[in-house]
């Protein structure tokens, strides 16, 4: 059926009929979005019959475009429409959320998919000192964003444990003098957890993510362990500090605090049919949320890319399946999250934007996340400085100096900083304009430039977008069916997914 005839292009009612973006979705519906990230679902003849403005709708569907403003019905309409858009992009409105400490390059593990380039342990030259841990911290602190997180990072960070406690400690102070709330993560695989830490970490309420690769073989596989087993070490600190959530709940149940730890799965060719079993792992060991991603371009070791890559389609076959079966478990009482899908529903159900700095248009890059190495060097991302341990150094935007004010005013106007907000806005990129998710989705000049050594997207080719485009396609068919739909409204109650990003 060929619904945009050259009669009913010439009948459209632009006068009335606001801006919107269209695809068709499956045989029988189309799919509309608009700036504000409201959608809807027309069959071919109601779309035919909205494109000459509400004429045989039904009432019903009618009601529904006039309130997510896809008719232009009074007169108040564009103030209301400029509103929800200002809402929507509020997060461009302050500077950087999330500040990563490059706490150290050392590492007890020698992960097969590892992007950090770990430095051996022996070599503490690689460690952030206090001294520029407090600088640090100075630095950050001249966000104009209302709060702040610190999330501490690469290698293994407890590797380096006294400039973390310190860090926090002083951090708090800060907050406390200038009225700025700070929040804290630690990026950790366990080895190194002890109950004294343990115990710091919780009273300061630090959230705490890790890695788990499923099972002991796959799991050893992925992240050799040099001493011990990774997998054993990894399973009884997350059944501890789960246990300790929960009682540090019950005392401190209106603070909205971490309810589990967060574990990461990162999905290779040893996991990608066996998506029932990984599920099941995380079940097993009472986690409620999990983190399916694909594997990362910023690879040191290369040479293991051929035992580990797969394509975007056998990721997504994985991936749903793995999203149908955590669904399902959802149906029988098992409440566990997927946080890939999280963001997306919380951009399509929630008036606000999550902020989550791997997902908005421009990225986080320079004014969404900075990244502090133990260098002095301050780069836009985690990614731009992963890249600078392959010896490309484009993305470093300034350096941690002994003025606080000027260090960060010289970093958040520098030259690079300007290229990736131009680079990663998509509303002039070509292509995404037109795109019916342009408003869910983004593009990553870092990735772009390590995979096609160009900032800017290519639309046609970008793996990342194809991923994102599949995924979307497959919750907006999910979220058709009323049951689905209120398991994933339930998804999104919980303040986590707002606090940033915690990646490891």
């Amino acid at each position: 059926m060929n619904i945009l005839t050259k009669e009913t292009i010439k009948k459209f009612d632009k006068k009335n009929v606001w801006f919107f973006r269209f695809k068709k979705l499956d045989k029988k519906t189309m799919l509309i979005t608009n700036d504000i990230w409201a959608y809807s679902y027309l069959t071919f003849d109601e779309f035919k019959y909205f494109l000459l403005w509400w004429k045989d709708l039904t009432i019903k569907k009618k009601k529904e475009l006039e309130n997510k403003k896809f008719f232009k019905n009074t007169s108040y309409y564009e103030s209301d429409y400029k509103y929800e858009y200002w809402t929507k992009n509020s997060f461009l409105a302050f500077g950087p959320i999330l500040h990563i400490m490059i706490i150290t390059l050392r590492c007890n593990h020698k992960c097969k998919y590892c992007h950090a380039a770990a430095a051996p342990m022996s070599a503490k030259k690689y460690d952030m000192t206090k001294e520029l841990a407090q600088k640090t911290i100075d630095v950050m602190f001249f966000s104009t964003a209302r709060s702040i997180t610190i999330e501490f990072q690469w290698g293994e960070p407890l590797v380096n444990w006294n400039v973390i406690k310190f860090s926090i400690e002083y951090a708090y102070k800060k907050s406390k003098a200038i009225w700025k709330k700070v929040n804290f993560c630690l990026v950790t695989n366990l080895t190194l957890m002890t109950d004294k830490i343990l115990d710091f970490l919780l009273k300061n309420k630090v959230s705490i993510s890790t890695s788990l690769d499923w099972n002991e073989e796959v799991h050893n596989y992925n992240r050799t362990y040099k001493w011990w087993n990774s997998y054993a070490e990894v399973i009884k600190w997350i059944k501890k500090i789960n246990i300790r959530y929960k009682k540090e709940e019950k005392i401190h149940w209106f603070l909205g605090y971490q309810r589990t730890m967060w574990a990461l799965l990162t999905t290779t060719k040893k996991t990608l049919w066996k998506w029932k079993e990984v599920i099941d792992s995380y079940v097993d060991i009472w986690m409620d949320w999990i983190f399916i991603r694909p594997l990362s371009p910023y690879w040191f070791a290369s040479s293991e890319l051929e035992k580990l890559w797969y394509s975007a389609e056998d990721f997504l076959i994985f991936y749903k399946k793995s999203l149908d079966y955590i669904i399902e478990l959802n149906k029988k009482g098992i409440l566990l999250r997927e946080h890939f899908a999280s963001i997306y529903l919380w951009k399509i159900f929630k008036p606000k934007d999550p902020n989550y700095l791997d997902d908005r248009s421009p990225c986080w890059a320079s004014i969404g996340q900075v990244a502090y190495n133990f260098d002095w060097k301050i780069y836009s991302c985690d990614e731009g400085r992963m890249l600078w341990r392959m010896w490309l150094d484009e993305f470093k935007i300034w350096k941690v100096t002994d003025n606080p004010k000027e260090s960060y005013i010289d970093m958040i106007t520098s030259d690079s900083t300007k290229i990736l907000v131009e680079s990663s806005t998509l509303d002039w990129l070509p292509w995404f304009e037109g795109d019916v998710y342009k408003t869910y989705i983004w593009t990553c000049p870092i990735h772009n430039y390590k995979s096609r050594n160009t900032v800017y997207p290519n639309f046609s080719i970008d793996y990342k977008k194809k991923i994102e485009h599949w995924i979307l396609d497959y919750l907006f068919l999910k979220i058709r069916n009323k049951e689905t739909k209120f398991i994933f409204k339930k998804w999104i109650r919980e303040p986590e997914i707002a606090k940033g990003k915690c990646d490891c």
